[in-house]
């Protein structure tokens, strides 16, 4: 935890493996944002073979290195940045995105005006501009039974947005979440000592969902920004380690690890039980209507061995 009284206004902590091209383009896009607060960087390389070190050094002289002998994973190598921040605020950039002009001040303003966030995403972008869907629920079987009910249709537009979140969502304006993804997401130094950093148990995935459930455990909020914007290309670091099911399998062991630590093994069943019968739902409905949707068959799958195996570890 941070425990000292804070030097700057920011710190941005990116974590790098093999992405030095996508890097390049996240600090250039740094050094172009301006900003009118104060701001250091930090790049913690998880041993890349790619010359991403050198890069650093030689092209972004003003960033901190932090050189790791290993692959420690997203949480740990963010931990250590934590340990020598000197920011009132701490911002989790991904090294695959690239931040807009004004999008440092935005984050840093929208905190400010929130003294009970303790943590908020950017707007996150395809290349094309449309939105990610950043903005998540907090996990629940009663969103997903009304899902598999399709009484979620019966709402309108805007309170379905409100309350499912994710694709539902129009991403035009400011909103509590349930949680959301670590990719470009600001954190108060306040919250982040009274709850605790990343847990280091995440290897990667997960990580993001348990500290966001554990930081609004502690009485913080959650917020979306619309008016910081961030390109994303989304997954870069993962693609050079698994395939893309292998990719889904990991996300989904560490988003229901992250449930279990916070609702408990029988929570976390009952959540499977009910996902896995929306997807063979959605699976009976898409062969009815002769569209091929593979994914679906390897999530039930997942979701069936899932419910099989003990939650108890």
């Amino acid at each position: 935890m941070l425990n000292r009284v804070p030097e700057l206004d920011l710190t941005i902590t990116i974590i790098s493996w093999n992405t030095r091209p996508l890097l390049r383009e996240c600090l250039r896009s740094i050094e172009g944002c301006g900003s009118r607060y104060s701001i250091e960087v930090h790049v913690v390389d998880n041993a890349s073979q790619d010359g991403s070190q050198e890069l650093v050094r030689e092209e972004f002289p003003w960033a901190r290195l932090f050189a790791n002998h290993k692959n420690e994973g997203f949480a740990r190598a963010n931990n250590l940045s934590l340990s020598h921040a000197r920011g009132r605020y701490w911002l989790l950039l991904n090294s695959d995105t690239e931040i807009s002009q004004g999008a440092i001040d935005g984050l840093i303003e929208f905190m400010d005006g929130k003294p009970r966030a303790g943590l908020a995403t950017a707007r996150l972008l395809n290349k094309d501009g449309s939105p990610q869907h950043c903005a998540q629920p907090a996990p629940s079987v009663l969103l997903t039974l009304l899902e598999l009910s399709r009484l979620h249709k019966l709402m309108t537009a805007r309170a379905r947005g409100r309350l499912f979140l994710g694709p539902y969502w129009s991403y035009d304006h400011p909103i509590q979440l349930g949680w959301t993804w670590g990719t470009a997401l600001i954190a108060r130094r306040d919250a982040v000592d009274a709850a605790g950093p990343l847990r280091e148990d995440f290897f990667m995935y997960g990580e993001d969902l348990e500290w966001c459930l554990r930081i609004r455990r502690k009485g913080w909020q959650i917020w979306y920004c619309p008016d910081a914007e961030v390109l994303h290309h989304s997954g870069q670091s993962s693609i050079g380690m698994w395939n893309e099911s292998e990719r889904m399998m990991a996300r989904l062991d560490g988003t229901y690890k992250a449930i279990r630590m916070h609702k408990g093994p029988v929570y976390t069943r009952a959540l499977l039980a009910c996902t896995l019968l929306a997807l063979m739902v959605s699976l009976a409905i898409s062969r009815i209507l002769g569209r091929s949707m593979p994914s679906l068959g390897l999530l039930a799958r997942y979701y069936g061995r899932a419910i099989r195996m003990p939650l108890t570890q």
